[in-house]
């Protein structure tokens, strides 16, 4: 995932989040279930198609106390997992 991807969620996944902030995500297409935790339910939600990787890490930089480069990081290889599975475009 590039940094100025626009990521995506898939419209076959489903998700819900839950109680504990564990954001469950069901893959309709194949019936696998995923879990992310907090930050990663937070991505999941930034995801919408119209807001760069960059933007993204940005507005989590605001939102957690962690150093910018750390986060753009960790939302790249989460963004690449998610992809890796079909769950979000770019």
């Amino acid at each position: 995932m590039q940094l100025e991807s626009l990521p995506s969620r898939s419209d076959h996944v489903v998700a819900r989040r839950g109680a504990d902030a564990v954001t469950v995500l069901l893959d309709t297409s194949s019936g696998e279930y995923y879990a992310l935790d907090d930050v990663g339910g937070r991505i999941w939600e930034l995801c919408d198609g119209s807001q760069s990787v960059t933007d993204i890490a940005t507005a989590l930089a605001a939102e957690y106390d962690a150093p910018l480069d750390q986060i753009r990081a960790d939302v790249v290889e989460l963004l690449d997992d998610l992809a890796a599975d079909g769950l979000v475009g770019a």
